[in-house]
Parts: structure tokens; C-alpha cells; sequence
């Protein structure tokens, strides 16, 4: 991979003349993992082997990458590399075969030409473009980063074990960054392509400032996302009349349980505004710290923000169901370990948390089954599924899934709110590192496909309800 990302940054060499400068930065892994618990399984009962049943399922990946960045000049900079990885699971208890299918997936590491004002450690001016690694909030181990992951409507959150976002040596970004600096405050526009959930081609523009004093810094941004659609008549699908799967009006139509006969019809948008503001306090300033500590042990920090500033029916009337929030802390651990860390986050969205038809032509979200919002998560083969009072799903061929008592009953609804995440991490000898991790979290168990893909190909969450959680190991070699 090495000599392959060198030759793609040749040309540039050639140019900026002999005396360009390369680095080489590189590293490999591998994860181990199990779900210990998931209490969503939902099964069809006149197919018992049609079944959602993480209970029990191993999670293995290996992967490797490589980055090359040639120094052109005083003010300028390139960066290429690439990477891939193999995940692989077991098959759980009354698991469809799909989940012992591996997977491998290839991505780029960097893709980028940045030019600098000042130094490059840390420039009063730089512009980058092409595919980058940004997070505005450097402190997140897991939960949050909730300005520039994830759609706005629905307001879906991302996050989980490995995930790029919080990988500063994987690309997250493909378009346009604008850097300042002054003093101890800074700012960044970066204008950005969708290319996670469809429909994608889209571009957002986001603006990100931060300032610091002294152990505290404070940050805040906007996202205009999905700000210049590819395709304007994507944005809003259900109000597209050449459309030829089905009525492309029936998932917008929001059924009144005390008034099942008027149903009302509402359209929502891809298109929408979300804002956030981040925190970061370092406690050993304020009450001293001892001289082992690592720099960022007593560390208390968070996010908070609004997905969607337009409320729309009754699915995304509330504002207060689109505000999610999230508090960390880094305990001191006296050089044992670089980080132990806990996250916790609120979100107290009624719809289930599944990427699925996010993007389809003809459904901005299958938040509901008939009246009835669902946590996450739920297979999308039971979406047409009606609510009996026996406490079941009950369709007309006389399927039926139990309801009453789990994670789906609407008494229940508020059961996944709640996500928190351990991480640990130790460096040895600056080279190897290990990481862990137990979590009930945002994690999906395949990795997103850009496309139309069922639950059961990993655009789900698992978790949904307290008693959920699972673990994960890394070894790695980096340089």
C-alpha cells in the first residue's frame, strides 16, 4: 500500500520540485467483541427462523491502512492513503444466515491538498480540500458529534464501537474546509458531500467556532444540511408524482388514535437546520493534579444540540424530542492508562433509530407502525404489522409479534433514551495500543451501505432497552 500511495502523490512531487518531504503514517488492528444482551428480538411466530436475534453474537474485525503526507512547501501540503478492513460475525441463537457472512470494506484514509498561513502545527489560516479527517470535538470517545453525524429528519444518531467519526486518521469529510485563528478563539466552515445516507450527492455547510479560557473552552456550530440538493425532487419524495412503488403519500399520513377515521397528512423534508453547542472543562487547573496524570485525566466535557429546528406533525412536533445531550469524563488513572472514560447521553426521540428507508422514494423515515412509534429496533419486514389490544402485532395472514411487555410496547417507548459507553485505551512504547470498550450505544453491527438495505444489513441499532450492552477489544500496531 505504501509505494501505491507514494506514486499517486509523484506528480505533485514533481512539480514542487526534489526537496519534498514525505511521512509515512500506518496502522494495524484487530477486534474482538460479543452482544451479551439484546432484548429486541423480535420473531415472527409462523417463521420462528425469521428472526432479529443478536443475543450472543461474536464480532471480529481485522483491518490495516496507510497515509503518505508530502510536504510541498512552506504553505503547502498533501496528503493520500488507504485502508481496509474484514468484519466477520457469529451466528447467534435462531440467526439468519447473513450474519455469518464477512465483510470487507476499503476506504480513504486521506485524500487532500491543504495550504497554511503560519505554522503548520498550528496556522493562523489554512484551506483544505478533497477528503479529510475533522472532529470538532476531539474529546468525544463515542457518544455525540451530533452536528455533523447523522441525518436531520429523522433525527437519527450515530456513533458505536470504531466508529470513522472519532478517528482522526480516517477520512469523514469530502469537500471544502476554511480554518481561522486568533488568539484563543477559532472558527471553520467547511462545506461538505454527502456520502453516507442517501440520498447522497448533497452538499451542507457547516460553521463550527470555538474559544478558549483557560481550562475551559467553549464551542458552538450550525449545519444548513442538505443545503444544495442534488436532486431537489429527492428532498421531499412523498411529494413526487411519478413515482411508481405505491402511493408515495401513504407514509405520510399520521393516524389520530382518538380519531382513526380523519387521518391527516404531512410532508417532511430530508432538508433541515441542526445547531449544537460542546463544552470542555479541565479539572486539574481548578483543583491541581498530580504529576502522574495523563494530560487529559479530570476532564469533564459534552455536547448538546437541536436535530431539526422545524417541527413538523406529530412525529417531529416536539422540540424537545430532537435535543439530544451528552456529558464524558476522563477519571484519573495516575499513567495505568492513556484514557478511562464515561460517556453519557439523552435523546428522547420516539422513533426508531434505523437508517433503512431513510433516502427511499417514497418515505422520509418509517417512524410509526399505524399510531404507534417504536424505539429501536424493529425489522422492516413487520412494518405493515397492525396493533391488536391481545398486546400483539397481528397481520392478515394471522402473523403475529408480541408487543405488550418489551421493548416495543408504547408504555415502553422511552426505554432506549439512555446510551452510555466505558472506553479505555493504553499506549505502549508509542507504537502498540490496546482499546476496550463496553457500551449500550448508537451501534449498528455491519457498516452503513450508502443504498437501500434491510435492518438485517446493519442500518439498525441493537440496543433498546437498559439491560443491552456489549464489549470490545482492540490490539494495534501503529507508526
Amino acid at each position: 500500500m505504501i509505494p501505491w500511495s507514494a506514486a499517486l502523490l509523484a506528480p505533485l512531487a514533481i512539480v514542487f520540485g526534489a526537496e519534498t518531504k514525505y511521512e509515512i503514517h500506518g496502522q494495524s488492528w484487530m477486534d474482538y467483541g460479543r452482544i451479551m444482551n439484546a432484548e429486541d428480538t423480535i420473531t415472527n411466530a409462523l417463521s420462528p427462523d425469521n428472526t432479529l436475534n443478536y443475543n450472543g453474537n461474536g464480532l471480529q474485525s481485522l483491518g490495516a491502512q496507510v497515509t503518505v503526507k508530502a510536504d510541498l512547501s512552506h504553505n503547502l501540503e498533501a496528503a493520500f492513503g488507504f485502508g481496509a478492513y474484514k468484519a466477520s460475525h457469529a451466528l447467534g441463537s435462531g440467526q439468519q444466515s447473513f450474519m455469518t457472512i464477512s465483510l470487507f470494506q476499503n476506504f480513504v484514509t486521506q485524500s487532500r491538498l491543504t495550504w497554511y498561513q503560519g505554522e503548520k502545527v498550528a496556522p493562523s489560516l489554512s484551506v483544505t480540500v478533497g477528503g479529510f479527517p475533522y472532529s470538532y470535538n476531539p474529546d468525544v470517545k463515542n457518544l455525540g458529534l451530533y452536528l455533523l453525524r447523522g441525518p436531520v429528519y429523522p433525527g437519527i444518531l450515530m456513533g458505536g464501537y470504531g466508529d470513522f467519526a472519532t478517528d482522526s486518521t480516517k477520512s469523514t469529510m469530502l469537500g471544502l474546509k476554511l480554518h481561522h485563528a486568533m488568539g484563543n478563539f477559532s472558527h471553520d466552515l467547511i462545506l461538505t458531500s454527502e456520502r453516507d445516507v442517501p440520498p447522497t450527492l448533497d452538499w451542507s455547510l457547516a460553521y463550527i467556532a470555538k474559544y478558549k479560557a483557560g481550562p475551559l473552552q467553549l464551542g458552538a456550530g450550525v449545519n444548513f444540511y442538505r443545503l444544495i440538493p442534488y436532486n431537489s425532487a429527492l428532498e421531499t419524495p412523498g411529494k413526487d408524482t411519478n413515482l411508481v412503488r405505491g402511493d408515495a403519500r401513504r407514509a405520510y399520513i399520521e393516524i389520530d388514535s382518538t380519531n382513526p377515521s380523519a387521518p391527516d397528512t404531512t410532508f417532511f423534508t430530508h432538508q433541515g437546520i441542526k445547531v449544537v453547542g460542546t463544552f470542555s472543562l479541565d479539572l486539574k487547573a481548578l483543583f491541581g493534579g498530580s504529576e502522574s496524570m495523563n494530560p487529559d485525566d479530570l476532564k469533564l466535557y459534552g455536547e448538546g444540540g437541536v436535530i431539526g429546528l422545524k417541527s413538523y406533525g406529530k412525529a417531529y412536533g416536539k422540540i424537545a424530542e430532537r435535543i439530544p445531550v451528552m456529558v464524558g469524563f476522563n477519571f484519573p488513572t495516575f499513567g495505568l492508562l492513556n484514557h478511562l472514560s464515561l460517556e453519557v447521553e439523552y435523546y428522547g426521540a420516539k422513533y426508531r433509530n434505523d437508517l433503512a428507508l431513510v433516502g427511499n422514494n417514497n418515505v422520509v423515515a418509517p417512524w410509526t407502525i399505524q399510531d404507534h412509534r417504536l424505539p429501536s429496533p424493529k425489522p422492516v419486514s413487520n412494518e405493515d404489522y397492525s396493533i391488536h389490544t391481545s398486546g400483539y402485532f397481528v397481520k392478515s395472514t394471522n402473523d403475529s409479534v408480541l408487543v405488550r411487555g418489551t421493548a416495543m410496547d408504547k408504555e415502553n417507548v422511552t426505554k432506549d433514551d439512555i446510551k452510555w459507553s466505558v472506553n479505555i485505551d493504553k499506549v505502549i512504547q508509542s507504537h502498540v495500543q490496546f482499546l476496550a470498550q463496553v457500551a449500550n450505544d448508537h451501534f449498528r453491527p455491519r457498516p452503513v451501505a450508502s443504498g437501500l438495505i434491510q435492518s438485517e444489513g446493519g442500518t439498525a441499532e441493537v440496543f433498546a432497552s437498559p439491560k443491552d450492552w456489549y464489549f470490545m477489544l482492540r490490539i494495534g500496531y501503529f507508526f
